[in-house]
């Protein structure tokens, strides 16, 4: 498994446990990865929680938290990726930890239960963009409904955790309105809801043709390309690798509008500078995510610049 290379999450332990996902959003970068195993194909690291059990006892650092996950959803619809990250998380929580997890899928009742036994130990992030089913539908088309997420959240909550929000990627002209926004954070706020990350779709080939081929029969398409053609070539990742982004302007007065706007409904808003590098580079999610688990039981100290999953497999 490949070293992530996004600079909030090269220094962080990530596990991810399959290769593909069922969620197929149509601007997953993750799709155009080499070992992408093609939509409609999931596969899942069945011996990947024994690895994890021996591993473990045999190390002098453990890491302070875990991310779930960088290419791929932990919560996928399919029983084999929900036992085997059901099995991970609770193996992880046992040495004391912490799971740091980004999901658009369901979260099941076992999760939750397990979860309630660790909540200091737990960072939960949904993630979340519209409440309009018809519009999350075509953009996401396997993952989780809006309800069902919001549903998350009020579960969550009910255990003593309250989530954080990511309104990653954001798209112009669709998600990114007020209209849009007001109503989602209006929900938001009923759960008390004060942590949020914010980031807006970037595009490369693969996730353009991805774009068109999900919304190339609806007027989406041409509302979002209209957007691109003034973008920005800026290098994301900790490689050579350049995207393009919106207009820097169009992103910077887009932030500050999204933060005034949560701020009425009580939300702190984020944005991340390795997905923002030509507008910041602070907070870094690492660094946000760190904090989370400053005040938990004290740790062995992270892994020396190593990845979990490159030990794994």
């Amino acid at each position: 498994m490949a070293r992530p290379t996004l600079k909030c999450l090269s220094q962080v332990a990530t596990i991810n446990p399959t290769i593909g996902c069922s969620h197929q959003c149509a601007y997953c970068y993750a799709r155009g990865y080499s070992i992408y195993p093609g939509d409609g194909k999931v596969l899942v690291y069945e011996n990947m929680a024994e690895k994890l059990k021996k591993e473990l006892p045999r190390r002098r650092k453990l890491p302070k938290y875990v991310f779930f996950s960088s290419s791929s959803d932990a919560l996928q619809p399919i029983p084999q990726v929900i036992n085997l990250s059901y099995e991970l998380m609770q193996t992880l929580l046992e040495y004391n930890i912490g799971i740091n997890l980004l999901t658009k899928g369901r979260i099941p009742i076992k999760f939750l239960d397990l979860f309630k036994r660790h909540k200091k130990l737990v960072h939960i992030q949904i993630g979340i963009t519209t409440l309009n089913r018809n519009i999350q539908r075509i953009i996401e088309p396997y993952a989780a409904t809006p309800g069902e997420r919001i549903r998350n959240i009020e579960q969550l909550c009910n255990v003593g955790i309250v989530p954080e929000v990511k309104l990653d990627p954001l798209i112009p002209g669709i998600t990114d309105t007020k209209t849009n926004l007001t109503a989602l954070f209006r929900v938001l706020q009923k759960y008390e809801v004060n942590a949020m990350g914010i980031n807006y779709l970037f595009l490369r080939p693969f996730i353009k043709k991805n774009l068109y081929k999900s919304l190339r029969k609806t007027s989406l398409w041409e509302e979002i390309n209209a957007h691109y053609q003034n973008g920005s070539s800026i290098n994301l990742l900790a490689e050579k690798s350049r995207i393009q982004a919106l207009d820097v302007h169009y992103r910077k007065n887009s932030y500050h509008a999204i933060d005034e706007l949560a701020g009425l409904y009580k939300i702190s808003a984020y944005v991340c500078g390795c997905k923002n590098p030509d507008i910041t580079e602070e907070p870094l999610c690492d660094i946000n995510w760190g904090k989370h688990f400053q005040d938990t039981p004290k740790q062995k100290g992270l892994f020396a610049s190593q990845i979990l999953t490159e030990k794994i497999f």
